[in-house]
C-alpha cells in the first residue's frame, strides 16, 4: 500500500466501525431503558404495526371487563331491590289467607287492608325509585340494556329490563267462573214438609243449598219446630241423606213436591226406622271421567276425575292437582277459577247438559289481565282472588330475578373469560414489544467493547501518518 499522508484509509475504516458500534451500543442502550424491543417504526414496521393492534385489544378487553362488572353491580342492585318486594308480597298473601277465614269480621278485614295497602305502597316506591347510575331499573323504562363486553363492535350482553314491577304491572290472572253452583239443590216455599204423626207439618226452609250437611240441617230445625226431641237428618259417607224416626210412637211423614225429587219415601215408621235417601246425593255430586273436565296450561293437558259430593270437594281437587290453578266456591256456592297464567277449559262430554253446563263452567282459553294495584282483602272473594294473584305476582318476580341471577352468572364468566384473554393476548404482545434483557445485555456489552476497541484503532490508525514522516528526515 502507498504511504500517504492526505488520505488515512485506515482512520476512516476506524471511524466507519466506530459509528457502527455506537449506533449497536444506542439501540441497546434505548432498548434497556425503555424496557421495548420496539420504540419506533425503525426497529421493526411490522412488528409495531402488530403491537399498536394487540394494544388496541388489549385496552378493549381491560374495559370490558369493568363494563361487566358494572353489569354485576346493576343486576346485583335490582336482585336486592327484588328481594324486599318478594319480602312485601310474601307478607301480602299471609294477611290475605287471614282474611279468608270466617272468623274475621268485616272491621277486621278493613284493619288487614290497612296493612295490604302500605305494603302494595312500599311494593310501588320500591319499583319506582331503584336506581342505578341514575337510571331506573326495576320500572320498565330502562328497557333492553346493553353491555359491552368485548373490545369489537356486537360483542354485547343484554338485560331485559322492560318488566315493570309496580302493583299496575304485576298479578295478573286469568279467571273463569260459575254464575251459581251447580251442585246444589233449591227448595221452593213448602216444597219439602215434615211431619210427626198428627203434629203439624212443618216447612224446610226455603232457599238453595250448596250440599247435603246444609240439607240435613234445615230438615233438623224444621223437625225441632215439629217437637221432635232429636235430630233426625244426618249425611253418611257417601253423601246421602239419611232420616231416622226416633219417635217410638209416631211415624214420620214427609210431604211435598220435594218429597219425591229427594227420593224419600211418604212415610217413616216410629221406633228408630232409618231410610237412606236416593236423591239427594245425585244432587250434590258429579262424577267426572277422563275427559270430563280438562285444564290446559302451558300445552300441557290435566283432567280432573273422581266423584265429587259437592262442589267445595272439586274446588279443592283442582287445587290438590298443583297445575297452577286455583279455584275456590264462594258465599253463594258460585266456583271461581283463577291462575297467573292463560288456561283453556274443555270437555268431550258433549250430553245434554254437557259436563260443563252441569258445572256452571264455559269451555274456552282464558287469558291474564288485571293486576295488584286495585286488589284487597275486604272481602272472602276478593281476598281469595288476592291469593291468586299474590301467586301470580310472585311468579312474576321470581322469574325476573332468576334472569337476574342467571345474567350475573353470565357476567361473571365472561370477566373470567376475558381475563384470560387479556392475558395471553399481553403475553403476546411482550414477547413481539419488550425488551429481551439477557439478549440485549450480551448486545450491550459487545457494542462496549467494541467501542472501546474502535476508539483505541481510531486513535493508532490517525498515528499511521506520522510514520511517513521519518521518510523526510
Amino acid at each position: 500500500m502507498a504511504s500517504v499522508i492526505n488520505t488515512n484509509i485506515f482512520s476512516l475504516v476506524a471511524q466507519r466501525n466506530l459509528s457502527t458500534s455506537q449506533g449497536s451500543l444506542q439501540t441497546s442502550i434505548t432498548r434497556l431503558s425503555s424496557g421495548l424491543r420496539i420504540n419506533s417504526a425503525a426497529d421493526d414496521a411490522a412488528g409495531l404495526a402488530i403491537t399498536d393492534r394487540m394494544t388496541a385489544q388489549v385496552n378493549g378487553l381491560t374495559q370490558a371487563q369493568r363494563n361487566a362488572n358494572d353489569g354485576i353491580s346493576l343486576v346485583q342492585t335490582a336482585a336486592g331491590a327484588l328481594s324486599s318486594i318478594t319480602d312485601n308480597l310474601q307478607r301480602i298473601r299471609t294477611l290475605a289467607v287471614q282474611a279468608t277465614n270466617a272468623t274475621n269480621s268485616d272491621s277486621d278485614r278493613a284493619a288487614l287492608d290497612q296493612e295490604v295497602q302500605q305494603r302494595l305502597a312500599e311494593i310501588n316506591r320500591t319499583a319506582s325509585q331503584t336506581q342505578f347510575n341514575g337510571l331506573s331499573v326495576l320500572n320498565g323504562t330502562m328497557g333492553v340494556a346493553n353491555f359491552q363486553v368485548g373490545a369489537n363492535a356486537g360483542q354485547t350482553i343484554s338485560v331485559n329490563l322492560t318488566q315493570s314491577m309496580t302493583t299496575s304491572s304485576i298479578g295478573a290472572v286469568a279467571t273463569a267462573n260459575s254464575t251459581t253452583n251447580p251442585l246444589s239443590f233449591t227448595v221452593a216455599a213448602g216444597a219439602l214438609t215434615i211431619q210427626d204423626g198428627a203434629g203439624t207439618a212443618q216447612n224446610v226452609a226455603a232457599g238453595t243449598y250448596n250440599n247435603a250437611n246444609d240439607l240435613a240441617a234445615a230438615i233438623n230445625t224444621a223437625g225441632a219446630k215439629a217437637g221432635f226431641t232429636a235430630n233426625i237428618a244426618s249425611v253418611n259417607s257417601s253423601g246421602q241423606l239419611v232420616i231416622a224416626n226416633t219417635d217410638p210412637a209416631a211415624a214420620l211423614t214427609v210431604g211435598g213436591a220435594d218429597q219425591a225429587t229427594l227420593g224419600l219415601p211418604a212415610t217413616i215408621a216410629a221406633g228408630g226406622a232409618a231410610v237412606t235417601s236416593t236423591g239427594v246425593a245425585s244432587q250434590f255430586q258429579t262424577t267426572l271421567s277422563t275427559g270430563d273436565l280438562t285444564f290446559t296450561v302451558n300445552g300441557v293437558a290435566h283432567d280432573i276425575t273422581g266423584t265429587f259430593k259437592n262442589s267445595s270437594d272439586l274446588a279443592t281437587a283442582i287445587n290438590s292437582a298443583n297445575i297452577g290453578i286455583n279455584a275456590f266456591i264462594d258465599s253463594t256456592g258460585a266456583m271461581h277459577i283463577s291462575s297467573g297464567q292463560a288456561f283453556a277449559i274443555s270437555s268431550t262430554n258433549a250430553g245434554t247438559p254437557s259436563t260443563l253446563t252441569q258445572l256452571g263452567l264455559t269451555a274456552g282459553t282464558y287469558t291474564t289481565s288485571g293486576s295488584l294495584a286495585t286488589a284487597d282483602v275486604l272481602s272472602v272473594n276478593n281476598a281469595t282472588k288476592m291469593l291468586s294473584q299474590i301467586d301470580a305476582a310472585i311468579t312474576t318476580v321470581d322469574s325476573f330475578n332468576a334472569t337476574l341471577g342467571a345474567t350475573q352468572n353470565r357476567f361473571q364468566s365472561t370477566i373470567s373469560s376475558l381475563s384470560t384473554t387479556t392475558q395471553n393476548l399481553t403475553q403476546a404482545r411482550s414477547g413481539v414489544q419488550d425488551t429481551d434483557y439477557a439478549a440485549e445485555t450480551a448486545n450491550l456489552t459487545r457494542s462496549q467493547i467494541l467501542q472501546q476497541a474502535g476508539i483505541s484503532m481510531l486513535s493508532q490508525a490517525n498515528q499511521l501518518p506520522q510514520q511517513v514522516l521519518k521518510l523526510l528526515q
